[in-house]
């Protein structure tokens, strides 16, 4: 089986319910492979389901979603997501009366694993294909659920809030204490989930985000049903039968991180994002973190650069306003960047993730 047969399946069961919204487009489980439209995300997903349909084999191919590199191709199977979808749709709470509002490239792992675990559940997807925050706001305000990345939820916050949405699960990057606290003024009614995955290694672990527990961003919480972690020469390694194929078990992506007394995964970082700056090293998730607590600072990221003495540098890059006098009172000496650059907004790629490498490009902009 693989998901144009599971496509199939639903269609019979769910006929006429609407299975994609995009903008003002509707499209039933029955009438999706038959429909036009000239959206980049419908023909994505139409794309998918055609080259299943073709290909007749429970193996399909997804992408990376790094923020420093080239994307790289994986191979899945249908069971290593579909097999999951009851347990991650049950805490996420995704279920066949859901509305799923998400936005962003199909190409992507995170992406397109939301929008097949609702058809799995026999939900309904709302998108759009406009980057505007302001008319998301109006189609979530018919939704029951939402998906999105931390760089796009905290651009939700403004405005009176919305209490028919239940559910926010988002992960991929840090979900700071003031993003938290925003989105539950917003989304009152909403319970906030943040994952810790990998396109290699799927859904690893997850905490409910609260007011008590919203401070602390390095935590996230504990493994899925099914899926152990242990720490070995400082990495996580994951047990988990949900990988990618030709991933070993156990296996890692190079992160780094520890286990608490409570049994939850700290996490310190990947492994591209640590700088051995004259033989010191530094975490530029750390750094990231600290900047992000400072009144002022909207976003930060910290980019690795090579340094002819020695051997790596890095810069940081803030959107907000904040004096670097401040900067330097909650950095340690080792962690002040060689240099700070304001900027009106970070580049997103099309997984919605912050795009170092365009930040690298843009310093080479500025310095031309």
């Amino acid at each position: 089986m693989n998901f144009y047969d599971l496509l199939k399946t639903q269609a019979e069961i769910f006929g006429d319910k609407t299975f994609l919204q995009i903008d003002e487009e509707n499209f039933s489980y029955s009438d999706f492979l038959n429909g036009k439209s000239a959206s980049k995300f419908f023909n994505q997903a139409k794309k998918f389901f055609h080259n299943q349909k073709l290909n007749r084999s429970n193996i399909f191919s997804v992408a990376t979603s790094g923020s420093t590199s080239t994307p790289k191709k994986l191979f899945r199977s249908f069971e290593s997501w579909n097999d999951f979808f009851p347990t991650q749709n049950k805490i996420f709470r995704i279920d066949e009366n859901s509305k799923v509002f998400m936005h962003g490239d199909l190409n992507f792992t995170g992406n397109l694993n939301a929008f097949l675990s609702v058809l799995g559940a026999g939900g309904s997807i709302i998108t759009t294909e406009k980057f505007s925050p302001k008319f998301w706001l109006k189609l979530i305000e018919r939704a029951t659920n939402i998906y999105l990345v931390p760089t796009k939820l905290s651009l939700l916050t403004s405005g009176e809030p919305i209490k028919t949405i239940r559910s926010i699960f988002t992960g991929s990057q840090v979900l700071t204490a003031a993003q938290s606290l925003n989105l539950m003024k917003k989304f009152p009614c909403a319970e906030i989930f943040l994952y810790y995955g990998a396109s290699e290694l799927s859904f690893i672990t997850y905490k409910k985000i609260s007011a008590d527990n919203a401070a602390d961003i390095q935590n996230l919480g504990k493994p899925f049903d099914g899926v152990k972690i242990f720490i070995r020469d400082g990495l996580i390694y994951v047990d988990t039968p949900f990988r990618a194929e030709n991933i070993p078990k156990p296996a890692t992506v190079g992160d780094a991180g520890f286990i608490n007394s409570d049994g939850d995964l700290i996490f310190l970082g990947r492994g591209e994002d640590f700088i051995n700056r004259g033989g010191v090293k530094i975490s530029a998730l750390a750094i990231e973190n600290k900047l992000l607590t400072l009144d002022g600072v909207e976003a930060a990221a910290v980019v690795k650069i090579p340094d002819k003495l020695r051997g790596e540098n890095f810069l940081a890059y803030v959107v907000g306003n904040v004096d670097k006098k401040i900067i330097r009172q909650v950095l340690a000496p080792a962690e002040f960047p060689k240099e700070i650059i304001f900027v009106e907004r970070l580049p997103l790629n099309s997984s919605g993730k912050i795009d170092k490498h365009s930040l690298k490009q843009l310093k080479q902009l500025l310095a031309d």
